[in-house]
């Protein structure tokens, strides 16, 4: 009669193993979600931006004023102007430079979606959700100098991105420009 040996894991191992994972796991899933959120911050910013830039392009390229304003409905047959820029925002030509897409003179020209949940524009001060509406004149200059805060979820301290306009007209990105509330 032989004996044979049986191979493979106690369950001491087993359990040791396990317990190596569980605490490794538990170490890295803040840095993951930390990652997650400034990724996420990262690119709304991102989207924001080419919003604006695209702003500054059509005005001149139409040379007519184009504004951008929210809206919280921005992908309805008639969107308008409403809510903040954390519903959405659309762009549309406005020759007569007010904050009302005015259907046969005025042409939508992007919609965009609002932000994902958690996630808010606010202004540079950080009191008050980020509604005004931009407008650039055909010359590329913007009606007025502003800041737009984006703010990550409460409690992920991630700091604050910021767009940075000027009355000439360029917009550009700071970091911790401002304090999120």
């Amino acid at each position: 009669m032989t004996m044979s040996r049986f191979i493979g894991f106690t369950l001491v191992e087993l359990l040791a193993v396990m317990a190596v994972l569980a605490i490794a796991l538990s170490v890295a899933f803040p840095s993951m979600r930390y990652l997650l959120y400034k990724t996420e911050m990262r690119a709304q910013l991102s989207r924001l931006l080419a919003g604006i830039n695209l702003i500054r392009s059509e005005a001149v390229a139409r040379n007519i004023p184009v504004t951008m304003c929210p809206s919280l409905a921005p992908t309805s047959v008639v969107p308008i102007c409403s809510g903040s820029y954390n519903d959405g925002w659309i762009v549309f030509s406005n020759p007569n430079t007010d904050a009302v897409v005015d259907p046969g003179t005025d042409e939508v020209v992007v919609v965009s979606e609002g932000l994902p949940d958690g996630y808010s524009w606010m202004n540079r001060a950080g009191n008050k959700t980020a509604k005004e509406r931009i407008s650039y004149f055909s010359d590329g200059s913007s009606s007025s100098a502003r800041t737009l805060m984006i703010c990550s979820p409460a409690g992920s301290g991630i700091p604050s991105r910021s767009i940075v306009m000027n009355r000439v007209g360029r917009a550009r990105q700071a970091v911790g420009w401002g304090l999120c509330p």
